[in-house]
């Protein structure tokens, strides 16, 4: 198919110029003028020009170094998919929408992927395919959701339903942000206390205790002790940490290390439920969209799964797809899993009755979204007897291994006299 490079004037009253596939130049017109554009030069590329164009669009279909570094914020994913699901409502072509996209986005970085992935459907692949082609701006769930909208032909409800699930996503960040603000400042203002004490007042103590020659009690030595080690070898305590964070780094590349670290995550207090009823949430909504599709459950099980990025979870739910491949009910080979709350198996088991699994599934995932934001909302109640405790503690120990030497040494100067 030919290629033509044309120059248009946008509503803003911009010259605009790029590059776009037609059999003919009267096609070209009629596109730019849906994209709201007002032709003013379309001439056909050579051979080699458009030789050339393709291998540009195959090049920017991977992921470019500013995609790696900054990416695509959450906010971008919305608009885009809120935008795109409006137009192909509207009766908009793919491709005029992303046309019209491209002009609109305001991320150099999304725009250059959206007219890569225009590149790639006129060159005639699928719009799953050429999302694939950007793991690093749209994961595993959105190539799914997308896959099962184009199946299904409705790619305007895939990309509504992903709008809402990022705008769900931003909404628990922004209010566990807001609700872990304080047990942040708390935490920053304790470690910049004890980073003082530690580098310049133990110092200054020691050197009076040293002076006074008194013995010293077990805690005061062990402050003294832990403070002349963090001013020796600070150098060596910072490599230490660079080489443990560049470790686990590289440690991720491990499945079983991932494992490992999904498990410890699951079960630490307060955050570990918070993130399963997250999870929950996230995978009985997937589900029942995928239901109310029409796809089996089985497929439905394997891309519900895709959005459970705790791979505990995920490996839970590839077994229990295992188990209902080999003719064991849903609710029953959810029921054998401890991670999963009692409450999904028991309201699946009634769904499978009634013929109403998809209800059923969005009611559990409406109740743990309740759920969760209602621990979001008390997160710094939760943990604020923790730090209190913690910052009581330290500040005890260090108040007792400064003081108690003073005291002695105060005794000392009342019995020479």
């Amino acid at each position: 198919m030919p290629i033509f490079r044309y120059e248009a004037i946008n509503s803003a009253g911009r010259i605009v110029s790029g590059t776009h596939a037609a059999e003919i130049m009267p096609e070209v017109e009629t596109w730019l003028q849906k994209a709201g554009l007002s032709p003013m030069t379309i001439q056909v590329l050579s051979e080699q020009q458009s030789a050339g164009v393709k291998k540009n669009a195959e090049a920017a279909a991977g992921p470019t170094l500013s995609e790696r570094l900054f990416g695509v914020t959450l906010e971008d994913k919305i608009l885009f998919c809120r935008q795109l699901a409006t137009l192909l409502a509207a009766g908009v072509s793919l491709i005029e929408s992303f046309a019209i996209l491209a002009l609109q986005v305001s991320n150099p970085i999304l725009q250059a992927i959206i007219l890569s992935m225009t590149a790639e459907v006129e060159g005639g692949a699928s719009l799953s395919e050429a999302v694939s082609r950007h793991p690093k701006t749209f994961n595993v769930l959105f190539y799914n959701i997308v896959k099962v909208g184009e199946e299904t032909g409705s790619l305007d409800k895939a990309f509504a339903y992903l709008a809402t699930l990022y705008e769900n996503e931003k909404a628990i960040k922004e209010r566990v942000k807001s609700a872990t603000r304080y047990p942040k400042i708390v935490i920053i203002a304790i470690t910049g206390a004890v980073f003082f004490l530690m580098a310049f007042v133990v110092p200054k103590f020691a050197k009076l205790f040293a002076a006074a020659k008194v013995q010293l009690p077990l805690a005061t030595r062990i402050l003294m002790g832990v403070s002349t080690f963090f001013a020796d070898n600070t150098l060596g305590i910072v490599g230490a940490a660079l080489a443990l964070f560049i470790s686990y780094r590289l440690a991720l590349g491990s499945r079983e290390f991932v494992f490992f670290r999904d498990r410890i995550l699951l079960r630490v207090p307060i955050f570990g439920p918070l993130t399963t009823k997250i999870y929950m949430a996230r995978f009985c909504r997937v589900f029942s969209v995928l239901t109310t599709s029409g796809i089996n459950i089985i497929k439905t099980l394997q891309l519900s799964a895709t959005a459970l990025e705790n791979l505990v979870l995920f490996q839970m739910v590839e077994e229990i797809t295992s188990e209902v491949e080999e003719g064991v009910n849903l609710h029953e080979a959810m029921a054998r899993h401890q991670e999963i709350p009692p409450m999904v198996p028991q309201m699946i088991a009634v769904g499978e009755q009634s013929g109403r699994l998809d209800e059923m599934m969005e009611k559990v995932a409406d109740y743990y979204d309740l759920e969760s934001d209602y621990t979001i909302r008390n997160l710094s109640t939760l943990i604020e007897p923790i730090l209190l405790l913690v910052l009581g503690v330290m500040v005890g120990l260090i108040a007792l291994a400064i003081f108690t030497p003073m005291w002695d040494m105060m005794n000392v100067m009342r019995g020479g006299k």
